[in-house]
């Protein structure tokens, strides 16, 4: 994708990946910017100890905590976050609503991080939290109304900072009849790394309404078993393949200051998806 964008855009440069051990970040950030690298990426588990060693940092990756993309200046790394962005850039495309839809959010790990607060930004009426744990999804509920340190189970009601949100959490290890009375929930946002989708997460779909659709963070051969489970439900389905091409386009655009050749990245996209 990003090769693809510097060749149309004729920029002479070369995007690679190098494997990182989390405990050599520091070193090898170091030795990225001596040589002169114009910009990175970051993934996961690096994003957060990232965020720590940017010099500066834009106001999304304030807010998140945690930065995925990395731009080259005299005196160190200026850190961005482009999940939150991308998401919503994304969520345009696609054309659906979210203001004042209700929309269940599976998943409380960094994804479901990056992208809840931009549920924030569009206005919804309702996010409930689901992950593994109740006390992971509640943590993520704690940051998204900027209260970290409240023991409660349950935020329910709590106003955030722009919009009037209703936000709670519940872990799949817990009684189902929560989330089933909050319904019927109009958008699921499945922020799960796992591929398969276990009984406890396919009992939370009944709570989802008859035109919900289902966003998948997961693409392509990742996205598989939840995809055919929505053309069996007949309902829409959309992979974050989408996301992704946002994502990077906006760390093209920090990096270079300039527009992303957006339709040569999705092209280069949808090729290595076609090619898996």
């Amino acid at each position: 994708m990003q090769n693809a964008a510097f060749e149309a855009a004729g920029i002479d440069a070369r995007y690679e990946a190098i494997e990182v051990p989390l405990e050599r970040l520091d070193d090898v950030l170091g030795e990225l910017h001596a040589e002169g690298f114009v910009g990175l990426n970051l993934t996961l588990p690096l994003k957060q100890r990232g965020f720590e060693l940017a010099r500066t940092r834009t106001l999304e990756a304030e807010r998140v905590l945690a930065v995925n993309t990395l731009r080259r200046e005299r005196t160190g790394w200026a850190g961005h976050a482009t999940d939150g962005l991308g998401f919503g850039a994304w969520i345009r495309e696609l054309g659906i609503k979210l203001q004042g839809r209700r929309v269940l959010l599976l998943g409380a790990g960094g994804a479901a991080a990056s992208v809840a607060p931009a549920l924030l930004d569009f206005g919804v009426a309702m996010i409930a939290i689901a992950s593994r744990t109740r006390a992971r999804a509640r943590s993520l509920a704690r940051l998204l109304i900027g209260d970290e340190d409240t023991e409660t189970d349950r935020t329910v009601g709590s106003p955030s900072p722009r919009l009037d949100s209703w936000l709670f959490a519940v872990g799949l290890e817990d009684d189902p009849a929560e989330i089933l009375k909050a319904g019927p929930f109009d958008v699921l946002v499945r922020a799960f790394t796992a591929e398969n989708i276990t009984e406890s997460e396919a009992t939370l779909w009944r709570a989802l309404g008859a035109e919900a659709p289902v966003l998948d963070l997961n693409y392509a051969e990742r996205a598989a078993r939840v995809r055919d489970r929505c053309e069996k439900e007949g309902r829409r389905f959309e992979d974050g393949l989408g996301l992704l091409l946002h994502q990077g386009a906006l760390s093209f655009e920090f990096w270079t200051g300039r527009e992303a050749p957006r339709e040569a990245m999705r092209e280069a996209l949808r090729a290595a998806s076609r090619s898996r």
